[in-house]
């Protein structure tokens, strides 16, 4: 996924109808993945689909719990597609999950997977 990530952040996009420049390379980060991997798997558990955790925690609540001293933060999340190409596909066809991918205040990303609920966690350390 980093792979698929940074090949479109070195050439840019359109994001809708937004031109989205080239950015840096983001860096993978295992607190960011981590804290992904556990909301995917607690949407996947609780079958559920949301930003906010049945508990009421938003992804900042999550990555902080896992160390993560962020100062930006984003989060996309899908369900359905069975591969990192076909979610990365669709994220970059939403004008707002393309703009997250696109952002380049984030500096790390990590994302996780369980049974085809996917959470991608874009970060900026303070």
């Amino acid at each position: 996924m980093l792979q698929l990530i940074n090949d479109v952040r070195s050439k840019g996009c359109n994001c809708g109808s937004t031109v989205m420049p080239p950015v840096g390379k983001l860096e993978w980060n295992d607190k960011l993945a981590k804290a992904g991997y556990l909301h995917s798997v607690d949407m996947n558990s609780k079958n559920y689909f949301s930003h906010t955790s049945q508990d009421g925690r938003s992804p900042g609540d999550r990555i902080t719990a896992q160390g993560f001293n962020w100062s930006a933060y984003g989060e996309n999340i899908a369900r359905g597609q069975s591969n990192e190409a076909a979610v990365m596909n669709s994220w970059l066809n939403s004008e707002g999950h393309c703009k997250n991918i696109m952002n380049g205040r984030f500096k790390y990303v990590g994302a996780g997977m369980q049974n085809k609920y996917w959470t991608q966690v874009f970060g900026t350390l303070r």
